[in-house]
């Protein structure tokens, strides 16, 4: 049968509220149209039912799947990040964290000489990490609004960006004595400079990951 923009657009309301995802609702969307085509019944809410429940086994079936492959897609891209973060130890990236590590070391040999105020290096660090969340959210926030609906992929965007500030909130409680923990002020210095070579590993991982593994898949 061939649909007319008025039964389009009663498939789209049939099926909007189900599917949490925009991925899920647009190959549900698209399949439906398709078998609608290939079918010479008239059209109706029926039919649309009929498709869902022989070929995906009902709106409970959807959802279920739809969770399931949510949770399976977020174990994948952890992974490949994890695969990313290690391979800033790989040539050529290895060059960066060697000159990093570098800074850090002169820096800490200065501190057995003068006075060391760790406050800029561990604000530095969190200006980077929060810097990440602010766009990862906005991110979410700008696709939700665009296309009505999360993606699968949300969720994993918004851990692996909130990952450096969970890190920085940690460090906090012992560089800025926030909670009740008092420690040595080298102890101070050891620990703002491992974040702060964290965080350039961090950083520099989670752009190019985004930019190579993730950018047209949230665009999308």
């Amino acid at each position: 049968m061939k649909l007319s923009e008025e039964q389009i657009e009663e498939v789209r309301n049939y099926i909007i509220a189900v599917p949490k995802y925009r991925e899920t609702y647009n190959e549900l969307f698209d399949h439906i149209l398709n078998a609608l085509a290939e079918c010479d019944a008239t059209f109706s809410t029926d039919e649309i039912a009929k498709i869902i429940n022989n070929d995906f086994g009902g709106f409970s079936e959807i959802v279920q799947q739809e969770k399931k492959y949510q949770k399976e897609l977020g174990k994948k891209y952890n992974v490949i990040f994890r695969r990313q973060l290690l391979n800033t130890f790989k040539w050529p990236e290895i060059l960066n964290n060697l000159i990093i590590f570098s800074l850090c070391l002169i820096l800490y040999t200065t501190t057995e000489r003068t006075v060391f105020n760790t406050k800029p290096i561990f604000f530095a660090s969190l200006i980077c990490c929060l810097s990440i969340a602010v766009f990862g959210f906005s991110m979410i926030v700008k696709n939700r609004l665009k296309h009505a609906k999360y993606s699968l992929l949300d969720n994993f965007l918004a851990y692996s960006c909130a990952f450096g500030l969970i890190m920085t909130n940690a460090v906090m409680q012992l560089v800025m004595n926030v909670n009740l923990f008092t420690v040595s002020n080298h102890t101070k210095i050891i620990t703002t400079l491992s974040l702060f070579f964290f965080c350039s590993i961090y950083v520099r991982a989670f752009i190019k990951f985004y930019n190579q593994k993730f950018k047209i898949l949230t665009l999308s």
